[in-house]
């Protein structure tokens, strides 16, 4: 039931996590200190946890098992410093790290270290450095972002719960969805389109949602125009001392189009405090997703979700 609460908080306070965490770690690295990823194999697939619309891995350190949300909208992984610093008693690095808290005030800190931990059996993940995030530091549960994904190629088969890993790429010829992006600088996307509106959505696997975007972008307030949406006071998860609380508009849309191909009974949240529109597992979920991080671009990524016919 713990872990339930807390996966439900996270769905809470996603807006300010996506927020927060993208500004304060997600855009900041330890220089020369990333993460590795080694799996056991060249591919393979492992099961996943499902709480509250979103995926989980099991992971250890030290023998100890804890999960982690998989959240394709954050550069990189995280536990909460505060939960592992004082369960595993980690001493300080060299390294410091350069933090903004909710007031815009900006510190350096000096982070902690866990030298290797072990997710799902099947990967290890060495130089895995704690970032502090008072946002965060309420979870027992970690983020795993981008970085534990870009070395690899996935696919999410969310019928079997599985999720899938190959060091060649997966063919996406089939998919009726599919899209580019630059690894390097993006986030994966793809593009929907309402009323020959177009917005651009990141795919968050970290949001249980359909679909969420700012009620400050062009299809936002075209929707509570036409639609003339009532406003609503959302607090989010327990979050509003960090300025979690939100105005959000919600509707439920017969149909919208994902880069030309028709996808029925969305659900939208237009949300005041966003800053970005995505697409969340409550679509993804419809069909096989691809990502494509390893292929002949040392660059270009791939994307791609293949609809289930039934």
């Amino acid at each position: 039931m713990k872990v339930i609460s807390l996966i439900t908080k996270y769905q809470g306070i996603h807006i300010l996590i996506m927020n927060l965490l993208f500004t304060i770690c997600c855009l900041t690295n330890v220089s020369g200190q990333e993460m590795e990823i080694k799996p056991k194999d060249q591919s393979g697939c492992i099961p996943y946890h499902e709480k509250s619309g979103r995926l989980l891995l099991e992971a250890s350190y030290n023998n100890e098992s804890f999960l982690m949300i998989i959240d394709t909208y954050c550069h990189f992984s995280q536990l909460p410093s505060d939960w592992v610093v004082k369960k595993w008693k980690l001493k300080k690095t060299p390294y410091r790290h350069s933090t903004i808290d909710v007031n815009n005030k900006r510190s350096k800190v000096r982070l902690r270290l866990m030298d290797t931990i072990s997710i799902s059996n099947t990967f290890s993940a060495s130089n895995f450095y704690i970032r502090p995030n008072k946002a965060f530091n309420s979870f027992e549960v970690g983020i795993l972002g981008l970085d534990f994904f870009n070395d690899l190629n996935w696919k999410f088969d969310f019928r079997n719960n599985e999720i899938c890993y190959n060091t060649q790429p997966y063919q996406l010829l089939n998919t009726l969805i599919s899209n580019q992006f630059d690894r390097n600088t993006e986030f994966p996307w793809l593009t929907i389109s309402i009323d020959q509106n177009e917005q651009k959505v990141i795919v968050d696997l970290g949001a249980g949602n359909d679909m969420m975007i700012p009620a400050g972008s062009k299809l936002g307030a075209y929707l509570i125009e036409k639609y003339k949406l009532i406003p609503r006071s959302v607090d989010s998860g327990g979050a509003n001392k960090l300025g979690g609380s939100d105005i959000q508009y919600k509707i439920k849309l017969d149909s919208i189009n994902i880069q030309g191909t028709p996808v029925k009974d969305v659900e939208i949240i237009i949300s005041e405090n966003t800053k970005s529109s995505y697409i969340g597992c409550g679509i993804l979920k419809r069909g096989r997703l691809y990502l494509n991080f390893k292929g002949d671009s040392s660059s270009r990524g791939e994307i791609g979700l293949e609809l289930y016919k039934h």
